[in-house]
């Protein structure tokens, strides 16, 4: 498999058009179908550019798959706010996040295990109810 047709599979993964990664990494929706094409490699800067949101720049250069690669935008920002926030003793703060997003989209705890399977597969999930009682 070519990199031009593993950008493709990360753009789609991340459910991007062609449009809206062009628009993200500040380049033309013809500049983004000449990489998937293989016509041209893509230039550094378009790479740093995509990376931000969560393409694995990696896989796509080498074919090789990153552990620490986020499967959606969703779980991309989870991991962002992670990140961020379990520096400087606010780690709470993270999990107050994630505990609202969570509630937001009426997902139990108990459903969780399930959720973050389907996320590593590319599945749909239902949640079972509309979020914890209090």
């Amino acid at each position: 498999m070519s990199a031009g047709s593993r950008l493709k599979e990360e753009r789609e993964r991340l459910k991007l058009t062609q449009k809206s990664m062009a628009e993200a990494a500040g380049t033309t929706t013809r500049t983004q179908i000449s990489y998937e094409g293989n016509a041209t490699p893509p230039k550094s800067a378009y790479l740093a550019k995509v990376a931000v949101f969560g393409i694995d720049v990696g896989y796509v250069i080498t074919g090789k798959r990153f552990e620490n690669v986020a499967c959606t935008p969703t779980e991309l920002a989870y991991l962002r706010q992670c990140r961020a926030l379990a520096t400087k003793g606010l780690a709470q703060q993270g999990l107050d996040g994630l505990n609202f997003l969570r509630i937001s989209s009426g997902i139990e705890w108990s459903d969780m295990p399930a959720v973050y399977q389907a996320m590593q597969t590319g599945e749909e999930t239902e949640p079972t109810n509309e979020g914890d009682k209090e």
